[in-house]
């Protein structure tokens, strides 16, 4: 049913805990070995659904009932697996699908009772937040722009000497901007026009974007996929724009199907990528930047860290 990354790593005092990211596109649950006394933890295990929880939203805006069994079948599946762990406890937050849902409280509700999980729902702003830890406490960069493009939303943090100075959450994403501009077999240019001009706009908005000259720095599956890409096509860990743009350009000539050929790309991101990478596009534009690079760590990493944090 869903995927499984395992890891091999030293188990420091076997203490576990599960967090799950509920998220529009994809639910995932990570596996933590934590040590609180050095403030270090260790992802174990990694397990993921592509739920696609943003196409059970109706059209009030309501999380369908469908939608919701789906989070619960899922959310016991991965209890069998945080059992196998002897974790201590799981815990879990959610974006941006539930964060609009109407009916967010009884979702939520029904979450708790059916599988004794508790879900947080964290804002826009905490979202963009703990992606910028995951950044910062894992790589050595001083200012840059962090990039994470979800389902359903896009979070957007400026950094300078470390320290975030700004910081955006739009309510698009790949998946609900797949769903207004590409979400034909086959894109026509006009579609294409027309998304790069609401990306534009949308990021017009925020002046701090201007010229920054900062490296982006993309969190994230879309960002994963999007460096996978370039990987197999260029080499290299830093993006350029042009680079970027030729994929871009090569994906919107293909069908979906077509595009199952391109190497680095996951196959259930294939009719998602292009709002993805028009995303990072028109932001290199806008700020000016050398280059963009993937990392690694996400939101939940994020929340790790300021766990650990808070502990001391």
């Amino acid at each position: 049913m869903y995927k499984s990354h395992q890891r091999s790593v030293l188990f420091l005092n076997n203490q576990t805990i599960a967090l799950i990211d509920l998220g529009s596109n994809s639910i995932q649950m990570a596996i933590y070995n934590v040590n609180e006394d050095l403030r270090i933890f260790h992802e174990v295990e990694r397990v993921k659904v592509a739920a696609r929880l943003i196409n059970h939203l109706n059209e009030q805006g309501f999380l369908t009932e469908e939608g919701i069994q789906l989070i619960i079948t899922i959310f016991k599946e991965f209890q069998k697996t945080a059992e196998k762990f002897g974790t201590g406890r799981i815990t879990g937050y959610a974006t941006a699908v539930i964060r609009n849902s109407l009916n967010q409280e009884e979702i939520l509700a029904e979450i708790a009772a059916r599988t004794d999980i508790a879900i947080s729902v964290i804002s826009g702003y905490e979202e963009a937040c703990y992606g910028y830890l995951g950044v910062i406490n894992s790589m050595n960069a001083v200012e840059g722009i962090t990039l994470d493009i979800g389902g359903g939303s896009t979070e957007i943090t400026l950094f300078r000497n470390r320290e975030m100075v700004h910081y955006h959450s739009f309510q698009f994403g790949a998946v609900n901007l797949h769903e207004a501009y590409t979400k034909e077999k086959r894109v026509t240019e006009d579609q294409l026009t027309q998304l790069r001009r609401y990306i534009s706009d949308s990021i017009q908005t925020l002046p701090w974007l201007n010229n920054t000259g900062l490296p982006i720095i993309g969190i994230g599956g879309s960002a994963k996929n999007l460096s996978r890409i370039h990987n197999a096509k260029f080499g290299g860990d830093e993006l350029k724009l042009h680079e970027i743009s030729s994929i871009f350009s090569e994906l919107s000539s293909l069908n979906v199907d077509e595009r199952s050929k391109i190497k680095g790309l996951s196959k259930k991101r294939r009719d998602i990528i292009l709002p993805a990478i028009g995303i990072v596009c028109q932001l290199m534009e806008t700020a000016r930047s050398p280059h963009f690079v993937y990392c690694d760590k996400t939101v939940r990493d994020g929340i790790m860290y300021k766990m650990l944090e808070d502990k001391q």
